[in-house]
C-alpha cells in the first residue's frame, strides 16, 4: 500500500494533486469498478456527480469551488472536469469493449492497442473489428497504479491526509513516508503505521513526529490494536529529541 501511495503522489504531481480525492464520487468510482471491469464515461460522471447512498448529506455542489488544476475563477468544477483530470493523470485508461467473432466473448482493448484486426485475448482468434469500432463508444478501466485490487483503496485516505498536512503547512521543513512496517526490538510481532510525518526542529525546538492511522469508510474501524501499536511506536521515540503525536483520520464520520 505504501508503494501504491507513492505512485499516486507521483502521478498527481505531488501531494496537492490529491485534492481530487476530496470529492466523494471519485472514491466511489474507484470502489465501484474493480481492476478488470470496464465502464462508460456516462456511468463515471453519474458516480462522480451523484449522491452517495452511504453519505446522503454529501453533494458534488459542495466541491464546485475546489481547484484541482488551473481554471477560470468564474467557472465551477464539474464532474466532466474531474473525470478528465483522472484520465489525463493515468488513473484510468481509455479503450473499447470488443466481441470476438469466434468465441463470442467480450474483452477490453486499450486505446494504444486498438486496430482494425484484433487478436482475441481469450481464445487467440484474429477477427475484423472494423464495424464494432465504427459504432463504438469509449470505455474506461482502472489502470496501473489503481489496477491492483488489494491495498489501492487504503492508499487514498493516506494520500489525502498527507495532502491536508501539506496544505496547512504543518511545519516549515518536513518529510514524510507512507506505510511503514515497524519491527519491535523486544521480539513482539511487527506492525504497520499508515504514514509518518516529521517536522524538522532547530536549536530551540525538537523534531515533531506524527504517527498516523487512516481509514476510508465508516465501517472501517480503528480498533484497540491500532491504538496500542501507535502508542508503542510513539513511546519508543526518545523524548529529548522528539515530540510524538498520534493522528487518527477517517474520510467518514467516526462512530461513537
Amino acid at each position: 500500500s505504501g508503494l501504491i501511495a507513492r505512485q499516486l503522489i507521483t502521478r498527481l504531481n505531488g501531494l496537492q494533486g490529491a485534492r481530487v480525492f476530496k470529492v466523494p464520487g471519485v472514491r466511489r468510482l474507484i470502489r465501484t469498478h474493480g481492476p478488470n471491469a470496464s465502464f462508460t464515461k456516462k456511468s463515471a460522471l453519474q458516480l462522480i456527480g451523484g449522491r452517495d447512498p452511504e453519505n446522503p448529506a454529501a453533494r458534488f455542489s459542495d466541491y464546485e469551488r475546489l481547484f484541482i488544476e488551473a481554471r477560470s475563477l468564474n467557472t465551477n468544477l464539474s464532474p466532466q472536469d474531474v473525470f478528465a483530470y483522472l484520465v489525463e493523470k493515468g488513473l484510468f485508461r481509455i479503450g473499447a469493449d470488443l466481441t470476438c467473432q469466434a468465441c463470442r466473448l467480450s474483452s477490453w482493448i486499450a486505446l494504444d492497442s486498438l486496430k482494425q484486426r484484433i487478436v482475441c485475448q481469450l481464445c487467440g482468434n484474429e477477427f475484423d473489428a472494423t464495424r464494432q469500432l465504427v459504432g463504438e463508444h469509449w470505455s474506461y478501466r482502472r489502470s496501473g497504479v489503481l489496477g491492483l485490487e488489494k491495498n489501492n483503496q487504503g492508499a487514498v485516505p493516506v494520500v489525502l491526509h498527507l495532502q491536508q498536512l501539506d496544505a496547512n503547512k504543518y511545519g516549515r521543513t518536513h518529510l514524510y513516508s507512507s506505510s511503514l512496517d515497524l519491527k519491535p526490538r523486544d521480539g513482539t510481532l511487527p506492525f504497520e503505521v499508515d504514514f509518518v510525518w516529521m517536522t524538522c526542529g532547530d536549536a530551540w525546538r525538537k523534531n515533531t513526529i506524527i504517527l498516523a492511522e487512516c481509514k476510508d469508510r465508516q465501517e472501517d474501524a480503528i480498533d484497540e490494536a491500532d491504538i496500542e501499536n501507535l502508542r508503542r511506536a510513539a513511546d519508543a521515540l526518545p523524548r529529548d529529541r522528539f515530540d510524538a503525536f498520534i493522528l487518527l483520520g477517517k474520510l467518514a464520520p467516526f462512530s461513537d
